[in-house]
């Protein structure tokens, strides 16, 4: 029973607690205030930002490449497959790597709404302190937070943002970061056709090599055996031989081919990607939500201010009670007050200073 009654006396009704509220309505409607003005303050001095898009579409795989795999595949050699970078994965990855980034940030751009003038990024975002590498680390991180990307699963579409509060600087850094995914596969792409080529060209030698001989056996036996049609085991051998020299023949033509392909990949310079939206900027800010700020400030006030109401008026109650658990409670808050109150009155007296 005793049990009971103390739970009894511990639990808040409804009418308790609309009585606290109640009570202290002007308590939270001081912290609702307070809260909304914090919010409305963040809002209307948040800058408008700019936001650059686009959007692009790997191409598919190269046919002339699958073949040549296949053919290194007869000779045991194992070729890297073509299409681990031309996943849409990969190039939102690409896209906010250091291999594309560190060059933005080590560029300068002409910024219309002042003047034109050529500013550096570095610069232009107020990163300044520390080395050169230093600086240039904390600019990455920081266009990393400016720069968004997303994938269409259903059509592989890559779409990229660039938000900034130029619209000159966005489409610049929107437009900078397609290129440099051009010049990449570019660099990438005629790389692993030179490697190609390397290999189909000693490959191509060794083939010469072997038609050369074959036809060389073929030859030999022709002027050594000018009657072998009466002989099986002679038209056996010429069949044989033959047949040697057909293979041969056939694996030289196709790394003939294969040795074209590789050699026009390599000077090849058409995009690996297809555009769908070039970069582009609208000419008003994205919006700043300025409206649900305030409301999420005042009902966070709010809400911050009545669980205060309800603290202070349980511990109030325990005290009257003669809780000696609440006196402590009250006691180290006023402590802690104190202390923090006097740290901030030395930190402030050091600032005169």
């Amino acid at each position: 029973m005793a049990e009971a009654a103390w739970r009894d006396r511990d639990e808040l009704s409804l009418f308790a607690l609309g009585t606290i509220l109640l009570r202290n309505r002007w308590r939270i409607a001081r912290w609702m205030l307070a809260g909304g003005a914090l919010a409305t303050a963040s809002a209307f001095t948040r800058p408008a930002l700019y936001v650059a898009s686009t959007s692009f579409i790997p191409e598919g795989n190269d046919p002339s490449r699958s073949g040549l795999a296949s053919l290194a595949g007869q000779f045991g050699v194992a070729l890297p497959a073509s299409n681990q970078s031309q996943s849409p994965d990969f190039y939102t990855r690409l896209l906010g790597s250091r291999v594309l980034l560190t060059p933005i940030v080590r560029d300068t751009f002409a910024v219309q709404e002042m003047g034109g003038r050529r500013i550096p990024f570095l610069t232009l975002f107020g990163i300044q302190g520390g080395s050169v590498k230093r600086q240039e680390e904390q600019a990455v991180k920081q266009l990393t937070s400016l720069v968004k990307t997303s994938v269409a699963k259903s059509t592989g579409v890559v779409e990229l943002s660039v938000a900034t509060r130029w619209p000159s600087v966005s489409l610049a850094i929107a437009t900078a970061l397609v290129n440099g995914v051009n010049d990449f596969n570019q660099r990438t792409r005629q790389g692993q056709a030179a490697a190609e080529r390397k290999f189909v060209e000693g490959r191509l030698s060794v083939a010469g090599s072997d038609l050369r001989a074959a036809e060389d056996r073929l030859e030999d036996f022709l002027k050594t055996n000018r009657q072998f049609t009466s002989s099986p085991d002679l038209t056996f051998q010429r069949d044989r031989l033959q047949r040697d020299v057909a293979v041969k023949q056939q694996v030289f033509s196709s790394l003939t081919q294969s040795y074209e392909e590789v050699r026009i990949r390599e000077v090849r310079d058409t995009p690996v990607i297809t555009v769908i939206e070039p970069p582009a900027v609208p000419t008003t800010p994205q919006p700043r939500g300025r409206l649900v700020t305030v409301l999420v400030g005042l009902i966070l006030g709010g809400f911050f201010g009545a669980i205060i109401a309800f603290v202070s008026d349980t511990v109030s109650r325990r005290r009257e009670e003669g809780d000696t658990q609440a006196d402590e409670f009250v006691d180290t808050l006023g402590d802690m007050k104190g202390a923090v109150v006097g740290r901030l009155r030395r930190v402030s007296e050091r600032i005169r200073k």
